[in-house]
């Protein structure tokens, strides 16, 4: 009876190694190429960044003018992020066994989940792995908030076209992945003026940008790429932790670069010829 007992338990523990074996074959077969259906192009043109009416770090509003790029239309994601780590093991995420879950389990129990506890360190690694980089501060704005200065993605009002779920993940707010993080693409009626998703709530995104509360004051009008050095690098877009409210196309948050949380991942920008489709022409 006890060798009975013995033999199926081994064949139970048998069982679960086929299966994490499997998952992680599943997800080394899949091409960390990012597609061109995964990117939404921003073309040329002008676009008025900050806001008069906000937080003094977001004042004064401003005309800025870029050039045209596309950016992912979806944050990365566990999947993706972990194609890379296999081939770079000093980038490893951090561990968040009381909620988010360890690394690398969490990348094959939730594929589809944005990565989070990645430095900025770690994020740009990535975007340059792949061929891109991260979005700077204007860029990452201009692609949430489109030429029309929406406050959030989809507009103007925190709760347009139907319940808060529908739109994005904030902290407390029904959207049926409260407290915790959704799925890229999940709130598809949130998406921003030329298509990208998450952009409000969910993780807040690394930029490329150092911080500075008074940048806006002097900031360049043509393709501005922040202060030259900083000890902050800003994040854009809220996260799952935060009230709609703070979820805005404007608003600006500043982390040390090296910082690993678990409501902080990114997305990956890549820039377009000169040549591409400007705003008066779209």
């Amino acid at each position: 009876m006890k060798f009975c007992k013995l033999l199926g338990l081994s064949y139970l523990i048998w069982g679960w190694c086929l299966l994490l074996v499997g998952q992680q074959n599943k997800l080394a077969t899949k091409s960390v190429n990012l597609k061109n259906s995964e990117f939404v192009k921003i073309p040329a043109g002008w676009f008025t960044m900050g806001h008069d009416q906000r937080a003094p770090d977001q004042k004064p509003s401003h005309r800025i003018y870029l050039e045209a790029f596309e950016i992912g239309r979806f944050e990365v994601t566990n999947q993706e992020y972990y194609q890379f780590w296999q081939a770079n093991k000093s980038h490893t995420p951090q561990d968040f066994p009381h909620n988010i879950g360890n690394w690398p389990e969490r990348a094959l129990e939730y594929p589809n989940q944005p990565v989070v506890g990645v430095s900025w360190v770690d994020a740009e690694s990535f975007a340059n792995w792949v061929g891109g980089r991260l979005p700077t501060e204007a860029e990452w704005e201009k692609a949430a908030a489109g030429p029309v200065d929406r406050l959030w993605p989809w507009g103007n009002n925190p709760t347009t076209k139907g319940p808060i779920f529908a739109l994005a993940n904030s902290w407390n707010g029904n959207d049926q992945y409260d407290n915790g993080l959704a799925p890229v693409g999940s709130y598809p009626q949130g998406k921003s003026y030329y298509g990208a998703l998450d952009m409000a709530g969910n993780v807040w995104e690394w930029t490329s940008d150092w911080y500075s509360e008074i940048y806006y004051a002097y900031s360049p009008t043509h393709n501005p790429t922040g202060p030259k050095k900083g000890s902050w690098r800003v994040i854009r877009g809220g996260g799952w932790i935060d009230n709609i409210n703070r979820c805005t196309t404007t608003m600006r948050l500043h982390l040390y670069p090296k910082l690993k949380l678990s409501f902080v991942g990114f997305r990956v920008l890549r820039p377009l010829s000169p040549n591409s489709t400007t705003e008066t022409e779209k």
